[in-house]
């Protein structure tokens, strides 16, 4: 595995996985079907997190399924976005180049970092190492700031847990 795994600090306790209205499928520890990733911050400022999937997550025999895969490199894109800038976004464009397949049962660090911003949307970039440093995914992402009227109407969220949440809409991106 990836030397920056094994430099990798503390897990970090995701804000959101106290409010149990969130069930995320990357990143809820509560979903039983879901990747349950967990997040750390290297050294030089990015986040990553560790990954070994089971048959469950397989497409073609010991190969895990090129969606699944997918979902790994959004979830720890847009936590990236979250655990920088305190908000919570939705992915307006998600690119994954698939250089090698992932296999069932070896470990993969999913590696991601924020890589611009601008006309309120936020841009992302990740790559996924697995073992031997072999790279065998880069992806990147654009993420719309999810707005108040937007979570209350497309989350369904009673106002005991919007006002829980609040604090993560809103934000402007403005230019940098």
């Amino acid at each position: 595995m990836s030397a920056a795994s094994d430099t990798a600090g503390e897990t970090i306790e995701l804000p959101w996985h106290a409010e149990p209205s969130f069930n995320c499928f990357g990143c809820s520890p509560r979903n039983p079907i879901g990747l349950q990733l967990s997040l750390k911050q290297l050294p030089n400022g990015d986040y990553a997190a560790e990954t070994t999937f089971s048959e469950n997550y397989a497409s073609y025999p010991g190969i895990v399924h090129g969606g699944i895969v997918n979902v790994l490199v959004d979830e720890v894109m847009g936590d990236t976005l979250a655990l920088v800038h305190g908000l919570l976004a939705f992915s307006v464009t998600l690119r994954s180049k698939m250089l090698l397949p992932l296999r069932v049962g070896e470990p993969y660090l999913t590696v991601a970092r924020i890589s611009g911003r601008g006309n309120g949307v936020l841009h992302t970039e990740a790559e996924i190492t697995g073992p031997g440093d072999a790279l065998h995914v880069m992806a990147t992402g654009t993420y719309q700031p999810i707005r108040s009227e937007q979570a209350k109407a497309l989350m369904e969220l009673d106002d005991a847990a919007f006002g829980r949440v609040r604090h993560y809409f809103d934000h402007g991106t403005g230019e940098s």
